[in-house]
């Protein structure tokens, strides 16, 4: 809680100017593009710069025909969870502060409709990115909206919350099963039913009927809608690597983006005008274009500097494409080697994509904790993730396999973890407790 406190406080002694600067720092490249066009159409001493070379006009063509074919096949794919919610939101009677704030949070849930993130983080993140200062009350009054949409479940916290939800709304009248889930939960997940029952008081027939209505709720209430992560992803990535003459070579690719420059005419208007008035807006207006002029090439030395750093540690698997040369790597190691904070870091790293020979992917996935193998060996918990992966597919569907005989599978691999540590790793992938991956 302290460590909240003082995050808050940090954001709250930022000059306005640092929190745009951390803004576009944690855009993607498209998000960007965006922002530039809205600074020029706001800013008339803020203008596109000219492009010097004609062959620049026709790449920019070319790729933005291709951008276009893209954008396309996204709105031609099948609903979208975030879509289904917010058609739902026209028929809410709220103001437009509490609407961004309801939209926020749908964009925010993953794959299976959870809000995985504390909500003072939530606060911290929409102070940053978009400037707006809200307290967790309000956020929390937003999550309560989204958990009245329908499929029941969605904007859940965990899955107790998730199950909780979906009783009260499509079981009303269970007053048994919303006691189970509220307050016993643990033993019933655990299936003690002997002790449930005592402390229920009630037969053993009647908490079957109960169990059998909890697991007939969806634990993933935002599955059978399209998914990024189902066929071909459509990113526009951040970053470029190639492997030419032995060498890796990183690319910004921001050739998309309008070059801009400070507008001289306004400049030497500044300079001959002798309107007071005239000169405190241009003064204004011209700080704010330099500002962001420099703040843009700040930002591209920045994201450069960062992912200089990781394919410095991380080379041998740009090179390979093999996870098994993926070396340890946390945050913090960045930080040190370009001399900025973590927090930064992370900004960067969560919301770039890089495109590779073998694939393309956020940055995030290049961090991992190290582990060391009884021969001494370090290797990257990622490789330990794969092989637990690879496991719960092939494993039997009818009994599937415990957090302890995971652990007790992965030590036969020489991957000696403990079942918290498994259980962590298996939550990571967005893989089920043994139970909740039974098939009949």
């Amino acid at each position: 809680m302290n460590k909240q406190r003082l995050q808050q406080k940090q954001y709250q002694n930022l000059s306005p100017q640092q929190i745009q600067f951390l803004g576009l720092l944690q855009i993607p490249i498209v998000a960007l593009e965006k922002r530039i066009e809205e600074e020029l159409e706001e800013n008339p001493t803020l203008e596109e710069e000219e492009e010097q070379k004609e062959i620049n006009l026709s790449e920019r063509s070319i790729q933005q025909h291709n951008k276009d074919d893209i954008q396309f096949q996204i709105e031609d794919k099948s609903e979208s969870l975030s879509d289904y919610l917010s058609q739902q939101l026209i028929a809410v009677d709220i103001d437009e502060k509490q609407l961004f704030l309801v939209n926020y949070l749908i964009n925010s849930l993953d794959d299976n409709g959870f809000l995985n993130r504390d909500l003072h983080s939530i606060t911290s993140d929409l102070l940053i990115s978009n400037s707006l200062d809200v307290n967790e009350q309000q956020v929390r009054n937003a999550l309560e909206i989204v958990q009245q949409l329908e499929p029941f479940g969605v904007g859940a916290r965990n899955l107790q919350e998730c199950l909780l939800i979906q009783i009260k709304n499509i079981h009303p009248e269970k007053e048994l099963e919303k006691e189970i889930i509220s307050n016993y939960y643990i033993p019933f997940s655990n299936k003690n039913f002997e002790y449930l029952a005592k402390q229920l008081k009630i037969n053993l027939n009647s908490l079957k009927k109960a169990y059998l209505t909890i697991e007939s709720l969806n634990p993933m209430p935002g599955n059978g809608f399209s998914k990024n992560t189902e066929g071909i992803t459509y990113v526009y990535p951040d970053f470029s690597v190639v492997f030419n003459d032995g060498k890796l070579e990183l690319k910004l690719n921001n050739s998309n983006v309008k070059p801009i420059k400070v507008s001289t005419y306004y400049q030497n208007m500044l300079k001959e005008t002798s309107d007071e008035a005239t000169k405190k807006f241009l003064v204004d207006k011209l700080d704010k274009a330099n500002w962001f002029k420099d703040a843009i090439a700040k930002r591209n030395d920045t994201l450069k500097n960062v992912v200089t750093a990781i394919l410095g540690i991380q080379e041998s698997y740009f090179i390979s494409g093999n996870e098994k040369d993926l070396k340890p790597m946390k945050l913090a190691d960045i930080a040190q080697i370009v001399n900025m904070d973590i927090s930064t870091i992370s900004r960067v790293s969560n919301s770039k994509y890089i495109a590779t020979n073998f694939g393309t992917f956020k940055l995030k996935e290049l961090f991992s904790e190290a582990y060391r193998k009884d021969n001494g060996e370090i290797i990257s918990t990622k490789e330990i993730k794969k092989r637990l992966q690879e496991i719960i597919v092939s494993e039997d569907k009818i009994n599937p396999l415990t957090d302890e005989k995971l652990a007790q599978l992965l030590g036969k691999d020489d991957y000696h973890i403990a079942r918290r540590t498994v259980a962590k790793y298996r939550e990571n992938l967005n893989i089920q407790i043994a139970k909740l991956r039974r098939e009949i």
